[in-house]
């Protein structure tokens, strides 16, 4: 019996080793780091007519399910594996990202705010279902919940993800990266559409007027749309890192702050100064640099009127900040372009009306400065003769010169006058100082002085005290020493008159001065040995040397005297 039980033993040994082996090499899938396994079942049900990808685990084909890096253990006869590459999002590198203004066409540096934002920036996933119901005519992006084909509304963060790629296909895009200084205004690309701009929402004649055929056709846009809506929303996004889904969304970037845009004569091929006549007909060249800016609470409606920033240049400053020279302008005259206030004025009336006019567009203008103006006569831009020009200049310049000279005389005159008065106020100063300097040597002297009388005083004064509290402290050591003795005086008599007290109380105590004496004598006896022998009544003697406190005893009480003998042993 033993004998079998060994061999069944060993026979399930040997068995459970060939299927541990089997499974081992047979049915172990191995998935390397980076790496998933999509699993492909070889039996089960068919697919139904136009699917790819299994959607139960009844159904024969490619499976939903993927298996990650390391071992897995699979039928091999009814499944079947292959090995494909994680997703991988990157992170990015922000010590690579850099921002840099880009270039105009003349090879300037650009002011108008443009820029180049570049780097290794985080990726998204944009992830596109493969398999699944149809969407409803018109979805193009649908959610993860739905089960419907189609570009998923949720995105893939960095890092790394077990993707089927037979059932979705991710994009990567750079995430929405808004650098400071910037925001990020929104624009939804899918949502509901926003109503056309109620008939009262439309410019007005005298608007139109206001502004010309351009300025008109600006004042008339679409209103910001909502959250569900499509279209440019009011929100913006701050300085920041966006994982946004860039086929739901558009982000445009805006630079917040002031940016400086200049119409100037750069050489003779490029000149974009603003030319008009005068008042009285001479030709006016301006070079005009204005600083303007954004605010965070309009990007939007930037966005949502022109597009982007650079339309602002295109259809408001430039357009804007001409048409407004030369009507200004043209009611100066040409002298008062080259006297000072005057250009000043033109300035700030250029700069007002600027203002006014970018503030209905949503830009705001904070200065317009006029950095050269040129004035040419009537005739001399055609034929290249400014003699007229320099004419005018020449007559201008001595005419501010002799003004200029005579304020210079009258400015020397008024010096020599305040020079003289200056000079006199010395001597005052001078004067005023020595006669300080008398009153402070009297002052000195006085407070001297007074200072050695009160130290004479203070100094007898303090004798006379020292004296005084000298016989006052000798008087005290006279009552001391009084004192003192009568108090010693009184301690020898109290004591005594106590001594006798005492001796009395004793007396008193042992009822007779006999007894007191016996006391006393017996307290200070102190022989080496002592016989004491009683005769009392009769002829009997006795020897009491072990009874003596006894016979004290009995004398005491007798009143008697004992007769006392010594002898020696």
């Amino acid at each position: 019996m033993k004998k079998y039980i060994l061999l069944i033993a060993g026979a399930l040994l040997v068995l459970g080793s060939a299927l541990g082996l089997g499974t081992w090499f047979l049915c172990r899938i191995y998935v390397p780091e980076g790496m998933c396994a999509v699993l492909i079942k070889k039996t089960g049900e068919l697919l139904p007519e136009g699917e790819s990808v299994a959607t139960t685990n009844n159904q024969r084909g490619i499976q939903q399910e993927v298996l990650g890096p390391g071992r897995h253990f699979r039928d091999p006869f009814r499944f079947d594996w292959q090995i494909v590459d994680l997703t991988e999002i990157p992170s990015g590198d922000p010590k690579t990202w850099t921002l840099t203004a880009g270039k105009l066409t003349d090879g300037s540096d650009m002011q108008s705010g443009l820029y180049k934002f570049e780097g290794e920036f985080p990726k998204i996933g944009v992830v596109t279902r493969k398999v699944g119901k149809r969407p409803p005519t018109g979805q193009v992006v649908v959610s993860r919940e739905s089960g419907y084909q189609g570009i998923l509304e949720e995105v893939l963060t960095p890092g790394v993800y077990k993707i089927n790629p037979y059932v979705y296909e991710v994009e990567l895009y750079p995430a929405t990266v808004i650098p400071a200084g910037f925001v990020g205004v929104v624009t939804n690309l899918f949502g509901e559409d926003r109503p056309d701009v109620a008939e009262s929402d439309m410019p007005t004649s005298a608007t139109a007027a206001e502004y010309g055929d351009e300025g008109s056709a600006l004042s008339y846009q679409r209103r910001l749309a909502n959250a569900s809506e499509r279209g440019t929303i009011r929100e913006v996004l701050q300085p920041g890192i966006y994982f946004i889904n860039p086929k739901l969304m558009k982000i445009t970037l805006v630079e917040i702050g002031y940016n400086e845009y200049s119409q100037l004569r750069i050489d003779k091929f490029t000149d974009s100064q603003i030319s008009f006549p005068s008042d009285t007909g001479y030709l006016i060249r301006v070079g005009v640099t204005v600083v303007w800016g954004i605010d965070p609470d309009h990007a939007a409606e930037i966005v949502n009127d022109f597009g982007n920033v650079d339309k602002v240049l295109e259809k408001v400053i430039n357009p804007q900040l001409r048409s407004i020279c030369r009507n200004i302008g043209s009611t100066y005259a040409a002298r008062d372009f080259i006297q000072g206030e005057k250009r000043e004025q033109f300035q700030r009336d250029m700069t007002e009306e600027l203002r006014r006019v970018c503030a209905a567009k949503n830009v705001e203008v904070l200065l317009a400065l006029v950095r050269e103006i040129e004035v040419h006569a009537p005739m001399a831009a055609s034929t290249g003769d400014s003699a007229v020009t320099e004419d005018l200049k020449r007559t201008i310049q001595q005419s501010y010169i002799a003004i200029e000279s005579q304020l210079t005389k009258e400015k020397q005159r008024d010096a020599a006058t305040v020079k003289a008065e200056l000079e006199e106020v010395k001597k005052l100063v001078e004067i005023a100082r020595e006669t300080i300097r008398a009153d402070s040597r009297i002052l000195v002297a006085n407070i001297k002085a007074e200072g050695d009388k009160s130290a004479a005083q203070i100094a007898a004064q303090a004798e006379l005290d020292i004296a005084t509290i000298q016989q006052q402290v000798a008087q005290l050591d006279a009552q001391r020493r009084q004192i003192l003795g009568q108090a010693a005086a009184d301690v020898e008599r109290m004591k005594k008159e106590a001594d006798a007290k005492g001796f009395h109380l004793l007396v008193s105590a042992f009822g007779s001065p006999q007894a007191y004496n016996l006391y006393t004598f017996a307290e200070n006896f102190e022989p080496q040995s002592i016989r004491m022998i009683f005769a009392g009544e009769g002829t009997f003697w006795t020897d009491l040397s072990r009874f003596e406190e006894v016979g004290a005893a009995k004398l005491l009480q007798g009143g008697q005297s004992p007769t006392i003998r010594n002898s020696a042993d």
